[in-house]
């Protein structure tokens, strides 16, 4: 009985030493990137497609950039950085990420919402997802606005910040 209770007791450990879960290695951490949309609308332009890569590695990512097992998108949002050019410009637009249409704008005065600090918020948790499991999957996507807008006296120059906050989760092995 002893040698049975010995022979069980080491498989009994043996078993426990090998079924570590890789879960139990797995770093979870937050962090932030940005990007900057450059718009140009010239005078009589009728629409605007501009875009910029948001890419996920930075400081936060970089070493664990190989072995990202999550991405969830807490916040995601647009905000208008400067602005130069006619004041009474407007743009009608779609904020997206790759193929994905995040958020529709409906027409605003560019030179108002850069005034008011207007922040554009994405909070369709579906669309987060999709744009999460890009960014987990290629490591960036590609993040835009694409419209109509109307600028007849003069262009208008614009810069647009976003902001996307994450949860990442990775494993260093």
């Amino acid at each position: 009985m002893k040698t049975t209770a010995k022979i069980l007791s080491a498989l009994l450990i043996c078993f426990v030493f090998t079924s570590c879960d890789d879960d139990l290695l797995d770093v979870d951490f937050d962090t932030t990137v940005k990007a900057t949309i450059v718009a140009n609308v010239d005078q009589g332009q009728e629409t605007v497609n501009e875009y910029v890569v948001l890419s996920i590695d930075n400081n936060d990512t970089h070493d664990y950039l190989d072995n990202i097992k999550g991405v969830k998108i807490t916040k995601l949002t647009y905000r208008i950085i400067s602005f130069t050019g006619n004041e009474e410009g407007t743009v009608d637009v779609d904020f997206y990420a790759d193929n994905i249409t995040l958020k529709d704008v409906a027409s605003f005065t560019v030179k108002d919402a850069y005034d008011a600090g207007t922040i554009f918020e994405v909070t369709d948790v579906s669309k987060l997802n999709a744009m999460a499991d890009l960014l987990k999957s290629n490591k960036s996507a590609t993040v835009g606005i694409t419209g109509n807008t109307v600028s007849n006296e003069i262009g208008m120059n614009f810069n647009i910040e976003v902001t996307a906050e994450l949860e990442v989760t990775a494993n260093p092995l």
